[in-house]
């Protein structure tokens, strides 16, 4: 075994965390795919409409006319209709909320950051955290999913949470740097791959697209070509597609996954090598802090 890898320890599942967390986690899911597909079909009927406007003017037909203004009226529709149901918010805030329960339960379970081993009721401590954030997250249209007030606050902790938290603190170290930091670290790894991928090719054909339309746009103003204008179909295409890669942040999402596997592979290594009992809680906090949206949304500014 490598020095800073655990050994062998218990595998923990989205099902012993917080049932806040699985729900919001699935809300989220859900209105993520909303609000891309809201996006894709929006980007696509504007296109559509592009391409029969453009032959309603070399056909001369009201027909492609009538089609290309029926297209833009949906697009508009399909904006406004976007607008109303807010998916976009909502995945943003059922996010937050997932990822708040889920480090909050780690911290809990392995005596990390303020549930450090000299708290005397880490389940009240516990409570206090998620409500006090909770409230934050409801000024900015986060919705409470929970019924009545036995799910509430500690009654979040499950009893897996409470088995670990009960458990030495060489066991808890090797479970949290196994089944969390190794594997975030993995998924920050596979996410910054995926991102890089999807940007380096949006970025081919945005290029190609617009390279195309200026060649179409210079050989329609010497006159080499005089039939089919396809400079404003090829510059809709182009323009999709920056709109998608911007909806999707791949340069932004590249640049920060990068940063964050780095750090968090150095801070893997330290944590199963020098720190110790004393240090341990600081070290969880820096920990769930890399893993945080804040900070992968703070790093992603300077990716852009």
């Amino acid at each position: 075994m490598t020095a800073g890898t655990p050994g062998p320890s218990v595998t923990l599942s989205d099902c012993d965390l917080p049932p806040l967390f699985r729900e919001s986690d699935q809300r989220a899911v859900v209105h993520q795919g909303e609000a891309f597909r809201a996006v894709r079909v929006q980007l696509v009927v504007l296109l559509l409409a592009t391409a029969a406007a453009m032959l309603a003017e070399r056909l001369d037909s009201h027909l492609p006319a009538a089609l290309a203004a029926g297209l833009y009226a949906l697009t508009v529709v399909i904006g406004v209709r976007t607008s109303r149901r807010r998916a976009r918010v909502h995945w943003v805030t059922d996010r937050a909320v997932a990822e708040l329960l889920k480090s909050l339960a780690w911290q809990y379970m392995v005596h990390g950051g303020p549930f450090h081993s000299r708290v005397l009721h880490p389940e009240d401590r516990f409570e206090e955290q998620l409500e006090e954030r909770l409230r934050e997250l409801r000024k900015v249209g986060w919705e409470d999913v929970r019924d009545g007030p036995h799910v509430r606050g500690a009654a979040q902790i499950t009893p897996a949470m409470r088995a670990v938290r009960a458990k030495p603190f060489e066991v808890r170290r090797d479970i949290y740097l196994r089944d969390r930091v190794m594997e975030q670290h993995a998924w920050y790894k596979r996410r910054a791959a995926q991102a890089h991928r999807a940007s380096t090719y949006w970025s081919a054909m945005t290029a190609a697209l617009t390279l195309l339309a200026l060649v179409a746009a210079v050989l329609r103003a010497t006159g080499v070509i005089s039939g089919w204008d396809l400079t404003g179909l090829l510059s809709t295409a182009a323009a999709a597609g920056v709109a998608w890669q911007e909806m999707r942040r791949h340069r932004p999402v590249t640049y920060a996954h990068s940063l964050i596997e780095q750090e968090l592979e150095t801070l893997r290594i330290a944590m199963g090598t020098t720190v110790t009992e004393e240090r341990w809680a600081d070290a969880v906090a820096e920990a769930e802090r890399l893993v945080s949206p804040q900070h992968s949304d703070w790093l992603g500014r300077f990716g852009s």
